[in-house]
């Protein structure tokens, strides 16, 4: 039995290698079956036909071709034109065995991709150390490729845990700011249900959803600078009283920061933008039309709509229908009317939602 040079590797990882070899002589592939079984190598393919080769590669991964050059129809250098990919991609390893011994042969197989070049009759020993070490290749291919997939998905994982992370940050100062304007803090849950759902409807990509869904609660997290006497006055404000509630937009912007993270810079033109009206006579900057970013005209429909169906210390909540007809009257003039089609068609799903929001957050009742 021939020896087996020592492994640096685990030695059963290379018995069970899978193995082809290729020479139109059955006497040749033979030999090699007899020999490569007696070092121990489990899973070895014999083919005389060349033009099968791409039909096994297909059927199994294959990790090493013994390749003979003097073939007919496809001789060993076109063959390794066929396997470009599995070369140079998948790490495929090719031994070329042959009775060819012209350089230029040689020099042509080792140019497309061979990794290494041996000529009949060849040292057995020769060989099984030529094999080991081309395998030795191909697992430690194999295993750097593995690795790469692992820590590209350890990035993936931790990419996520810190958006996420971002995002519970958002929704915490959301909350903070909410709490000083709302009994219950669950306008900016109600604003970021609408906002997605409006977002969807409108075909945003699935990145803006998400982004939309966050960066809306933070809409009003400027009223944190805006005096309690104002925020809860149970009648309508005065002019004067007014202009200091527009202050909150730029607040706003001041509050979220300029953080390059895409969730804070939607965040900061939410704030900045959602009361813009798309005639161009809202506040702070008198944006008109498509000059307001599409998340500020998103937010300040469902803002709207969520006032209006809301309780505030100056006026009770109106009924969906009411709040729907007059969101519709505004297209055109506070709103974009494109958006507002999409309203009416996402409507009834999101008066769904709000109600079962409403619910889950009524207080169980009981006797204390």
């Amino acid at each position: 039995m021939p020896a087996e040079p020592t492994c640096r590797l685990d030695p059963e990882r290379f018995h069970r290698a899978r193995i082809v070899a290729l020479d139109d002589q059955p006497g040749n592939v033979r030999l090699l079956e007899v020999f490569l079984g007696e070092a121990g190598y489990r899973h070895l393919t014999g083919l005389t036909d060349p033009t099968r080769l791409l039909e096994v590669l297909d059927a199994e991964a294959v990790d090493l071709l013994l390749l003979d050059m003097r073939m007919p129809v496809l001789d060993g250098l076109s063959v390794l034109a066929l396997l470009q990919d599995e070369i140079r991609l998948h790490g495929l390893q090719v031994i070329v065995l042959t009775a060819q011994t012209e350089r230029e042969t040689r020099l042509a197989a080792l140019a497309q991709g061979a990794r290494d070049y041996i000529t009949k009759p060849f040292d057995s020993e020769e060989l099984l150390c030529r094999i080991h070490n081309a395998l030795e290749a191909r697992f430690l291919y194999q295993d750097r490729a593995s690795e790469a997939e692992r820590l590209d998905a350890m990035v993936r994982e931790r990419t996520a845990q810190l958006a996420e992370t971002q995002f519970e940050l958002v929704r915490c100062l959301a909350r903070a700011g909410e709490f000083r304007d709302s009994d219950t803090g669950s306008h900016i849950l109600r604003v970021s249900i609408g906002c997605r759902l409006l977002a969807e409807a409108a075909g945003l990509s699935a990145h803006e959803i998400e982004l939309i869904r966050y960066a809306s609660m933070m809409h009003d997290i400027g009223k944190i600078g805006v005096a309690d006497r104002i925020l809860h006055k149970p009648a309508r404000l005065t002019p004067e009283e007014f202009e200091e509630i527009k202050t909150h937009c730029r607040y706003g912007v001041e509050i979220i920061g300029n953080h390059p993270a895409d969730v804070t810079q939607m965040a900061r033109s939410i704030a900045l933008t959602h009361h813009e009206r798309w005639d161009g006579q809202g506040y702070p900057q008198g944006l008109r039309g498509e000059e307001i970013p599409v998340a500020g005209r998103i937010t300040a429909i469902i803002d709207v709509y969520d006032a209006l169906t809301s309780s505030r210390p100056y006026k009770p909540a109106f009924p969906p229908a009411e709040a729907l007809r007059i969101v519709s009257q505004g297209a055109g003039s506070q709103f974009d009317p494109a958006l507002v089609t999409h309203f009416l068609a996402i409507h009834e799903q999101l008066r769904q939602l709000l109600e079962a929001l409403a619910q889950d957050e009524t207080p169980a009742s009981g006797t204390g």
